[in-house]
């Protein structure tokens, strides 16, 4: 099991950069793992900071298992 956090606000997840960040789609978005949580923050303060109060830190949780199809 691999748990990770990203940023979502509303229907928007982020994708972060040197210059900023964007709204994408959750495959495109930026992901910290864990141990990252204080810049996971940060991050998310700084969309705040621009306006997007609803921004707020989810963490996904990945199983891995088997595909059941051929």
């Amino acid at each position: 099991m691999t748990e990770l956090l990203i940023i979502k606000a509303k229907e928007s997840y982020y994708r972060f950069s040197d210059d900023g960040y964007l709204p994408c789609e959750m495959d495109k978005s930026s992901v910290f793992p864990l141990e990252q949580v204080e810049k996971a923050k940060e991050m998310c303060t700084a969309l705040h900071l621009d306006g997007i109060a609803d921004a707020s830190l989810i963490k996904l949780t990945i199983i891995e298992e088997p595909y059941p199809g051929k």
